[in-house]
């Protein structure tokens, strides 16, 4: 057989030749599958994002890039949860008044309260920027804001074909007497406290027709269809109505609102009484207990921009030296005779009391208030495993929210620990409270104390602080 020029020249060669040929050949193939392989790499980029899934965040993207460098392994590039510009200060009002009153300016008779300008944006911590910062600075937490969250998915799920609430059912442990305007009225300010209104927040749709029954309720002396709601509700009613209202008029500035939370407000200040208070009809001799959610409806009106006059205050803070105990570091219900101080003296009119001063002009290191709030937090501990009293707890919680300071703090301790701790996690009434033991559970059902439940676990951002960026002293 003729043999090859190859297997000649190999025969031939030295053995180290044969051995440096062969290495060579593979270092070769080496480097071609090396560069073959590099020609073949791609860099692929996912995205993950936090809000709402889409078809988007499923796929994973070929991106052709201008560099080989790559990002530290640790750095993660994080999505903002919304739009709105970061907020560096987001208890500060946005708008300050000017220090030098135009020409045209109104003059002190035609002013609203003294107070006014310190409630003018307090409205604005419920904004989408504010609130999970005020959460952080209140004290709230995770759990605080996920248990408001599945107690206005229960309170969703309660409202009727008309948009509007009861307070006797469907659900579990209903109130031995309905008023669907209250109920409404209650359901809508847990909702717009989260941020809620006719056109944004998750529940809006909830919000929307709600507020296309009730105002259908409205007569035209601007009080509200009450049906057959016993007497001593009905100015309770008409005031958390009016909050509501002026409440959404003010989140939205639609309107179409204006003339009815105009029409709501001016039927409240022609309610007041002889003695400066409210209570069950107009023109009544007043209590504490009615005059608190007054005084909340008037200064809901100063937030949303709706002027108050100023003798409505100033009659008011008449009842508040006639019914102050103890130089006013508590308060009575109610003062039947001149001859007798005003009985009788619970927390929950003390706590009303001691918000009314607050909006009405005392300094956050007044000796009244701060001995008033200390005496509350003592003798009425957040327990509910004896008899609760949401209602109470409710005014406490905002008279120490606006104290702030160490007092704010211990409340808010049991405040963050106990509520969602307490509320109901299974079954059909998911998110609510039960009412059972509260001292007004029996009248105002589950659906009354979820709500004041939800309003206490609202307060980081529902109303900013009174008192941030303004002196502390007593005069």
């Amino acid at each position: 057989m003729a043999r090859g020029w190859g297997d000649w020249l190999l025969q031939q060669s030295p053995a180290w030749t044969t051995s440096l040929s062969v290495h060579c050949v593979i270092l070769l193939l080496l480097a071609l599958w090396v560069v073959r392989e590099r020609h073949a790499e791609r860099l692929r980029l996912t995205l993950g994002f936090a809000g709402p899934k889409s078809a988007a965040t499923d796929v994973g993207a070929d991106v052709v890039v201008a560099t080989q460098e790559k990002a530290p392994p640790e750095e993660k590039t994080e999505v903002a949860k919304t739009d709105m510009p970061p907020v560096e200060s987001p208890r500060s009002a946005p708008t300050e008044m000017p220090e030098d009153a135009p020409d045209d300016a109104p003059g002190p008779e035609e002013m609203v309260a003294a107070a006014a300008p310190a409630v003018g944006m307090l409205l604005v911590g419920r904004d989408a920027g504010r609130r999970e910062a005020l959460v952080r600075a209140g004290g709230g937490s995770d759990e605080t804001e996920a248990a408001v969250a599945l107690a206005l998915d229960w309170l969703a799920r309660q409202a009727r074909k008309d948009g509007l609430w009861s307070l006797t059912g469907p659900y579990d442990d209903g109130g031995s007497q309905e008023n669907r305007v209250a109920a409404t009225a209650m359901a809508l300010l847990a909702f717009q406290g989260a941020g809620n209104t006719l056109a944004e927040g998750p529940h809006r749709q909830v919000v929307s027709r709600a507020w296309k029954g009730l105002l259908a309720k409205q007569l035209p002396n601007g009080t509200f269809d009450l049906g057959d709601a016993p007497t001593q509700q009905r100015h309770y009613a008409h005031a958390q109505a009016t909050i509501a209202l002026c409440e959404i008029y003010g989140m939205t500035r639609d309107e179409k609102l204006v003339e009815p939370a105009r029409r709501a407000v001016a039927y409240a200040v022609e309610a007041q009484g002889p003695n400066g208070a409210w209570r069950y009809e107009p023109g009544q001799r007043g209590d504490m207990s009615v005059t608190g959610w007054y005084l909340m409806a008037l200064k809901s009106a100063e937030m949303a921009g709706i002027a108050v006059p100023r003798e409505v205050f100033t009659g008011l803070e008449g009842f508040l030296e006639s019914v102050a105990i103890d130089k006013g570091r508590r308060y009575g219900y109610m003062r039947h005779s001149e001859q007798k101080p005003a009985s009788p003296v619970t927390a929950a009119v003390t706590a009303e009391g001691l918000l009314c001063r607050q909006y009405l002009g005392w300094p956050r290191r007044d000796p009244r208030l701060v001995e008033g709030v200390e005496l509350l937090l003592a003798e009425s501990p957040l327990d509910f495993q004896n008899e609760k009293d949401v209602y109470a707890w409710y005014y406490i919680t905002q008279v120490a929210h606006h104290l702030e300071g160490d007092a704010w703090r211990r409340w808010n301790d049991q405040l963050r620990e106990v509520l969602p701790r307490e509320q109901s996690l299974k079954g059909r009434e998911r998110g609510s409270w039960d009412p059972s033991l509260d001292k007004w559970g029996h009248v105002g059902g589950r659906l009354f104390v979820t709500c004041f439940c939800t309003y206490m676990l609202e307060v980081y951002y529902r109303h900013l602080p009174l008192y941030s960026g303004l002196p502390a002293e007593a005069p």
